[in-house]
C-alpha cells in the first residue's frame, strides 16, 4: 500500500499526517512549533511542489508514505487519482490518498501572505499553530498500522 497524504496550498498538516502515521511524533502530546519545524516537509508550499510527491518514508508494514498538496479542490485530485489506477489496471487498494484540509482553507492565504510580506517566523508560528489546533483531526486521519492491527481493523 501507498499512503499519499494531500493538503491544499502547503504541505504543514500532510507532513504533521505523514509522522504521525510513521510514529514520528507523540500523538498524547501535541508537538510544541520546535518539534513540527523538525517534522520532514513542515514548510509552506512553492510552485514546483504542486502536485510533487515527496517520499517520507516506508511504515512498519513496509507501506510507503508520501506527502503532496495542490491549490484546491482534494476531492476532484481523490477521483483522478482513482481514475488512473483504474485506467491502469492498478487494484484501488494500492494507493490511499487522505487530504489533510484545514477547517479555515484561508488559513493558509494569511501564511502565505506572511511569507510574501517576509515575516516567515510569524508565517510559523500560524503554521504551528494551525497544526496544534489539527492534531487530533490528522491522529484520525493518519493511518497507523500498528494500531490497525491491535483493534482488528486492519
Amino acid at each position: 500500500m501507498n499512503y499519499v497524504y494531500l493538503g491544499v496550498g502547503d504541505l504543514y498538516l500532510p507532513a504533521v499526517a505523514a509522522a504521525i502515521h510513521l510514529n514520528r511524533l507523540d500523538i498524547n502530546v501535541p508537538p510544541d512549533l520546535d518539534e513540527l519545524l523538525e517534522v520532514e516537509h513542515f514548510r509552506h508550499s512553492e510552485k514546483d511542489d504542486e502536485g510533487e510527491l515527496y517520499y517520507i518514508g516506508n511504515d512498519e508494514q513496509g507501506n510507503k508514505v508520501f506527502v503532496t498538496c495542490v491549490k484546491g479542490q482534494t476531492d476532484v485530485i481523490v477521483r483522478v487519482v482513482q481514475s488512473l489506477l483504474g485506467i491502469y489496471r492498478i487494484s484501488i487498494k494500492e494507493v490511499k490518498v487522505i487530504p489533510c484540509e484545514p477547517e479555515n482553507p484561508q488559513v493558509i492565504g494569511i501564511c502565505k501572505a506572511l511569507r510574501m510580506a517576509g515575516l516567515t517566523k510569524a508565517e510559523k508560528k500560524i503554521a504551528g499553530k494551525l497544526a496544534g489546533n489539527c492534531f487530533a483531526d490528522l491522529i484520525q486521519k493518519a493511518e497507523r498500522p500498528t494500531e490497525q492491527q491491535h483493534s482488528g481493523t486492519g
